[in-house]
């Protein structure tokens, strides 16, 4: 039996972001609690995100066009080429910055968050690392190419690792070419995201810049490209058992993990004023 799509999602846009997670469904893809497309073009500069702060989750970021350069107060730091993949947990609270340099005046990207385990990462150290294009796997049919940028496809597994039981994908689909992901025991959550031409899943129909949302089950997943071919990401995660609660830039399994993540963003955020005044 095959995943079917449950739920179309066109998100809601702010500026060169469009967001499909927020606070009233943040619990219904567990693990995945939020899923930006950030798109721009004629740009004649930088853009980007300034220091800002996180704890409890894990962010991937994934640029398709334009590079990425990264720099957090764990003295983390690298550009992210594009088609490369970047991992950042952040454990019990870093301050993060995001440059982004265009290519010809344009920029796409996706931003993946996760939670992170109760029990060992969400309140651990500030994990960082990155898997250049290179170095990411391709799988490649008569129908289509995988990219596995988190986890495993068709027996092919990324060099990315993550301390969550993902699978993260961006797939190229030939015109009416079929897909198939022989899905994870457990990994029940997951979506479907469009991001050039069209797919069906099941007997749904799902269009450029859509989320779909899949049933919850650890079917394998079947789907078919349109006249003009697709695109898409595709993330699938096993749940992780612990509540879920958000401020926004955190989340926590608890209120006094919340506070103590919220807490220690603060004072690096007070750090990080006083170093540059005194500069």
């Amino acid at each position: 039996m095959s995943r079917s799509i449950e739920e179309i999602r066109n998100g809601h846009r702010h500026g060169p972001v469009t967001s499909f997670v927020n606070q009233h469904n943040v619990e219904q893809l567990n693990p995945f609690v939020l899923w930006d497309h950030f798109h721009a073009e004629g740009l004649t500069g930088t853009t980007g995100f300034g220091f800002h702060g996180h704890s409890g989750v894990a962010t991937i970021s994934y640029p398709v066009i334009g590079d990425i350069v990264h720099e957090d107060t764990d003295g983390n730091k690298g550009t992210l080429k594009a088609g490369g993949v970047q991992l950042m947990a952040a454990g019990a609270g870093v301050l993060h910055k995001e440059t982004v340099y265009p290519h010809q005046g344009a920029t796409d990207a996706f931003q993946l968050w996760t939670l992170l385990p109760k029990d060992e990462a969400e309140m651990g150290p500030v994990t960082y690392s990155l898997a250049q294009q290179e170095h990411t796997p391709l799988v490649t049919t008569e129908d289509s190419e995988t990219k596995i940028l988190v986890g495993s496809h068709d027996g092919t597994s990324s060099p990315a690792k993550h301390s969550v039981a993902i699978t993260y994908l961006d797939v190229r689909i030939r015109p009416n070419g079929r897909w198939h992901h022989g899905v994870a025991s457990g990994q029940s959550n997951g979506f479907v995201y469009v991001r050039e031409g069209e797919v069906t899943v099941a007997e749904t129909r799902l269009d450029a810049m859509k989320l779909g949302v899949l049933d919850r089950s650890d079917s394998d997943l079947s789907l078919t490209a349109g006249e003009s071919g697709a695109v898409i990401m595709v993330a699938l995660g096993q749940p992780l058992d612990q509540p879920i609660i958000s401020s926004g830039p955190s989340i926590h399994s608890n209120p006094e993990r919340l506070r103590i993540g919220t807490h220690n963003i603060a004072r690096l955020s007070g750090s990080l004023r006083s170093r540059s005044t005194t500069h």
